[in-house]
């Protein structure tokens, strides 16, 4: 009978040992999936430019135009402009500032492209904003071609100090090999509304290293960090201009 005392107390401690293995393998997986749920959204540090401040983030493309494909994964920019939108929409409003979303989903904003042009027009003339940031993708014959790359309406001196601000950071944070400049574009966007307003087209689907990244959740975290340091940068720079 002391033997049997013994090995039913064995067993009990064996019980014991896999509870207590067990628990602590939940508290250890909930660590990583808190610790993972921070990463997904970006914050600059000091965010003190952005307390007040309101945007608007135009998500490109939706629905029927899906815009770009990349070339190896076929993924479509339409879906990508949406995943970063909301990863900056996100960063903004925990650092302060009101966001207005052009679109907020995976469909387009009005039945044809005429339409739904307009209507991102309308919302951008109307809301009163201090910047507005178009989110894209690039795409171009040569696969080599590579790197984000800042955009801002023809003769808008304001337009180019964002678009400028928002490049250097991108080329710095990406440790962009190549570094492309920030250039005036004739774009419908871009020419809306009164507020500073620029197209950041975030990399080029057409070069297969860039297409695999710019679909990974901490390639598009470190993009939007960028574009809100880029942001920053420029608030605060207006700010010392003022």
């Amino acid at each position: 009978m002391g033997k049997q005392r013994t090995k039913k107390q064995m067993d009990k401690k064996r019980v014991k040992l896999f509870v207590t293995f067990g628990v602590l393998l939940a508290v250890l997986a909930g660590l990583v999936l808190y610790l993972t749920s921070l990463g997904e959204t970006a914050t600059v540090g000091a965010t003190a430019e952005f307390i007040g401040k309101k945007f608007v983030i135009d998500p490109g493309h939706g629905g029927f135009d899906v815009g770009t494909s990349g070339t190896n994964t076929k993924v479509e920019e339409d879906h990508l402009n949406l995943e970063i939108a909301k990863k900056l929409r996100d960063g903004l409003i925990k650092s302060g500032a009101e966001v207005v979303m052009t679109r907020s989903d995976g469909e387009a904003i009005a039945p044809t492209k005429k339409e739904d042009m307009a209507k991102r027009r309308e919302i951008i003339e109307t809301s009163g904003q201090d910047l507005t940031i178009s989110i894209h993708q690039n795409f171009y014959e040569d696969p080599d071609v590579c790197g984000p790359q800042v955009f801002y309406a023809p003769g808008s001196v304001e337009g180019e100090k964002l678009a400028r601000c928002i490049q250097e950071r991108l080329n710095k944070d990406l440790e962009v090999k190549k570094p492309l400049s920030h250039k005036e574009g004739n774009y419908y966007i871009v020419k809306s509304g009164a507020a500073p307003a620029v197209i950041v087209e975030c990399g080029f689907l057409s070069n297969p290293e860039e297409e695999i990244l710019l679909g990974k959740k901490f390639y598009q975290i470190k993009i939007v960090k960028a574009i809100m340091e880029g942001m920053e940068d420029y608030l605060a720079e207006a700010k010392t201009n003022a």
